[in-house]
């Protein structure tokens, strides 16, 4: 509900005339602002006469249901808009950073960083490196600690910014000072142990480096995070990604089968211990590992709720667990004849050709497995979401005999349909001369084909009694 949108009078004092705004980058379609005129565009100069310094802030100031915001529209003009956000509504703004104020970016020099691997030709946004405290609290970022100020700590301690998101690495302070590439490191290790004694909770992820942190070095970083008490929630073991564009970078190695499989079995055993003495497994390990040493991925309860799933924890299991609900609601058959084809990247194949052998049992649809090779990054990344625009175009190409195809969404950026190398989906859907749709796991899939069978019998004016 609008309450008002009239322009604000002319009169402007020197603190408004000489306030820094914060440029609205785009207006949800239907929210309260845009119900109000917000338009992108548009600088946002205050709330309820406050200031609004940053992400937080401006969090904090729109939890009231009622609010005023003062706003000076692309050609000079000062509104004041007050708007209701009864029920929790959310005032639909997106700002052009995603902390409102400038990011603190990240000053580390990591030996493992991927940015630091990546192509030229990119869109913009994936050379950044961020270690922002309000992001992680906000969306889950991973930061270091390592650039932390006393005034950020207190000011995480009096707004209670729990949980954090914490790359941990290693305890052991000379070897985080090498891998981290700088000598603040050890202040990280400060900070995080004040944080949780503090009561912020924190999860941890360690990005394993074959050589570095591997072994005995991992063990005693588990032994101590795990020493931080009950506040250090969950720590996700990670394997170092290796792209071939690591030009002057320092050598790595990446995980054989055989230091996956042993790596499994240690984990198991600890976890087991943990469950014992914390009654949680405390650590659990990225997907890749066990695809690695073709190892079947453990059940839905040994995720515990999946607190680490964007670090790539549990998502193998929730795509296998979705699977087998397919398998018990899919239909017998379609009514129109139907050949799609799915492509993912080399580390997925064993999981696709599950969903392959299962949609295929469905009488009058055909389905496909293209397995697309990255060319981009290189051949040693296999993950399927790090495959470009251009690496599906190579992959399909004189390749593709079916009606449609289907990608994971995972493949692009959010809230859009554009990959990791700025190419688009219309542009890929262009050059194939063929219907490229993106879907979010077997269900979304049993979906649309259902929706795309349906559409074409009513095309054709098909039913069921024919």
């Amino acid at each position: 509900m609008i309450l008002t949108g009239m322009p604000e009078e002319v009169m402007m004092n020197k603190n408004i005339k000489s306030a820094k705004g914060h440029m609205v980058k785009s207006v949800q379609p239907g929210s309260p602002a845009d119900q109000a005129g917000v338009k992108a565009g548009w600088e946002l100069l205050r709330i309820d006469n406050q200031p609004v310094g940053d992400i937080l802030d401006y969090r904090i100031l729109t939890a009231d249901e009622r609010l005023t915001m003062l706003l000076l529209t692309d050609d000079g003009i000062l509104r004041r808009i007050k708007l209701n956000l009864a029920g929790n509504t959310a005032p639909g703004l997106e700002f052009v950073s995603p902390a409102i104020a400038p990011l603190q970016r990240c000053s580390n020099r990591c030996l493992f960083c991927f940015v630091d691997q990546n192509p030229a030709g990119m869109r913009d946004s994936l050379y950044l490196k961020d270690d922002d405290y309000r992001l992680s609290f906000l969306y889950g970022n991973f930061i270091t600690l390592n650039r932390l100020t006393d005034a950020e700590f207190q000011r995480i301690i009096k707004l209670q910014l729990s949980p954090l998101y914490v790359s941990v690495h290693t305890t052991n302070p000379d070897l985080r000072c090498q891998m981290f590439g700088t000598k603040k490191a050890e202040k990280g290790l400060h900070y995080l142990k004040k944080l949780t004694e503090a009561g912020i909770k924190v999860h941890a992820q360690i990005v394993l480096c074959p050589g570095y942190n591997t072994g005995s070095e991992m063990i005693r970083t588990l032994s101590d995070l795990d020493q931080l008490g009950e506040n250090l929630l969950t720590v996700a073991l990670v394997p170092v990604g290796l792209t071939e564009h690591r030009e002057g970078l320092m050598p790595l190695e990446k995980f054989t089968a055989g230091e996956a499989d042993e790596l499994i079995r240690l984990v198991e055993t600890m976890q087991t211990d943990y469950l014992r003495s914390k009654n949680s497994r405390f650590v659990y390990l990225a997907d890749e590992f066990y695809g690695l040493a073709r190892k079947p991925y453990p059940e839905e309860e040994a995720y515990e709720g999946f607190p680490q799933l964007e670090n790539g924890v549990g998502l193998a299991r929730i795509f296998l667990n979705e699977l087998k609900e397919v398998s018990g609601i899919k239909p017998p058959s379609i009514n129109h004849k139907l050949s799609v084809t799915v492509v993912t990247g080399r580390s997925a194949e064993h999981l696709l050709k599950e969903l392959v052998k299962i949609f295929s049992e469905i009488k009058g649809l055909t389905v496909d497995l293209v397995i697309a090779e990255n060319l981009y990054f290189g051949s040693s990344v296999t993950v399927a979401g790090l495959l470009t625009g251009s690496d599906l175009n190579s992959a399909l190409e004189g390749n593709v005999t079916g009606d449609i195809v289907f990608i994971s969404q995972s493949l692009l950026k959010d809230k859009s349909d554009i990959f990791l190398d700025n190419m688009s989906l219309k542009d890929l859907n262009e050059r194939l001369n063929i219907k490229i749709v993106a879907v979010c796991g077997p269900l979304d899939l049993l979906a649309r084909i259902d929706e795309i069978a349906s559409n074409a019998i009513e095309a054709k004016g098909v039913t069921d009694n024919e």
